[in-house]
């Protein structure tokens, strides 16, 4: 149910340009595996997975937890699925039914046995990916533990170990000494893995930036995040990849609007919104529109944030509300009740960027995406 005047357009060309374009950068032989977690970074996870579950390109699809990957089969999704970080067995039913062609990450011995009694009631073989801590600090074994948890694994006769992999913890910054390391300790993890007899046949550490600027970190597969949605994970590194690969380029998936639902007259001194922290220092012209922090709109953004009508930037007058915030219309004439507002993507030839919102609030536009509250109605055109 939609309990929000906002929605999101979403752009499928615009997913399948950045798709096809990571594609070519890989090449035919390393699997391309789209990350849809989190909502699929806001975007909408049943929508772009089924958009995503058609592409040849893709090799599977990875998710945050084992209930998003349920939900998508739920929804008809066939492609493999990987679960990236953690899950609880006891508290699925039904998982049998669901099970099939569905990987699951492994950090500690208690997941790896509790998956090998499922697989044995279920009389079929789970496929596991090993998870390495090279350097994050989050999730994973530490690199000196592999060999001797390899081992264990090894004698859960209903688990096969079939992939190993790490992720990195500053693809996206200006200095790779950091991720070159990353990659140089989990060579060693599959050497010292080699040498005593295990092999894992399906390696990947590769993110977006990765992607971009770390051949390397291919092994046989790499995750594709935040750049698969459009958006940018290495903005300093723009030049460099226009250099290296010069046809490419991204386009944001996901347009946030609104409408106009109120409009007003106020004379000189008026005081806007909660606390009262902007006084108008003219008779001014304002819009009201139905959207505020509950729908994910930045309550940092009050007297800071602009959105676009009739192609116009309108700045925001006072405090971001829960569900309304109001701007400012001087510059603007003939706005009309029901007129489109763009808080997010192009209008005309003007543009706001989640970049630009994430700079204005102090974060990233991982979080201006992925706060964007589920319950808001996704359109994919």
């Amino acid at each position: 149910m939609n309990y929000s005047n906002s929605w999101l357009n979403l752009d499928k060309k615009s997913l399948i340009h950045n798709l096809k374009s990571f594609k070519r950068i890989i090449g035919d032989k390393v699997d391309l595996i789209p990350v849809v977690k989190s909502n699929a970074y806001g975007h909408g996870i049943d929508l772009i997975s089924k958009a995503l579950d058609k592409q040849k390109e893709v090799a599977k699809l990875a998710t945050v937890n084992l209930d998003e990957a349920i939900y998508l089969r739920q929804i008809g999704i066939k492609k493999p699925l990987l679960v990236l970080s953690y899950y609880d067995l006891s508290k699925i039913k039904d998982l049998g039914l669901r099970i099939n062609n569905i990987e699951f990450v492994i950090y500690n011995l208690k997941q790896a046995n509790d998956l090998n009694k499922l697989a044995g009631k279920l009389k079929t073989k789970i496929k596991i990916h090993l998870k390495v801590d090279t350097g994050t600090s989050r999730l994973g074994i530490l690199p000196d533990q592999a060999v001797s948890f390899a081992k264990k694994l090894a004698k859960l006769k209903n688990l096969q170990t079939y992939g190993l992999f790490t992720h990195f913890a500053s693809a996206e910054e200006v200095d790779q000494t950091f991720t070159i390391k990353q990659i140089a300790i989990f060579n060693k993890v599959i050497n010292n893995l080699q040498k005593a007899g295990i092999e894992i046949p399906y390696k990947h550490t590769a993110c977006s930036a990765a992607i971009l600027l770390q051949k390397d970190s291919y092994f046989n597969a790499v995750r594709l995040g935040i750049s698969l949605y459009g958006l940018w994970s290495l903005e300093d590194h723009k030049k460099d990849i226009k250099k290296k690969y010069p046809w490419f380029n991204l386009k944001p998936v996901l347009a946030w609007k609104t409408k106009v639902i109120q409009l007003k007259k106020l004379p000189r001194g008026t005081t806007v919104g909660y606390g009262r922290t902007h006084r108008l220092n003219r008779e001014s012209r304002i819009a009201i529109l139905p959207v505020g922090y509950w729908d994910g709109y930045d309550r940092k953004l009050s007297n800071k944030g602009e959105v676009l009508i009739k192609g116009q930037r309108c700045p925001i007058l006072g405090r971001v509300c829960m569900n309304l915030i109001m701007v400012d219309l001087s510059l603007l004439k003939n706005v009309k009740i029901n007129d489109e507002v763009v808080l997010i993507g192009k209008q005309g030839d003007s543009e706001i960027t989640a970049d630009e919102l994430a700079a204005k609030i102090g974060t990233i536009n991982y979080e201006v995406i992925t706060r964007i509250n589920p319950e808001i109605s996704r359109i994919l055109k």
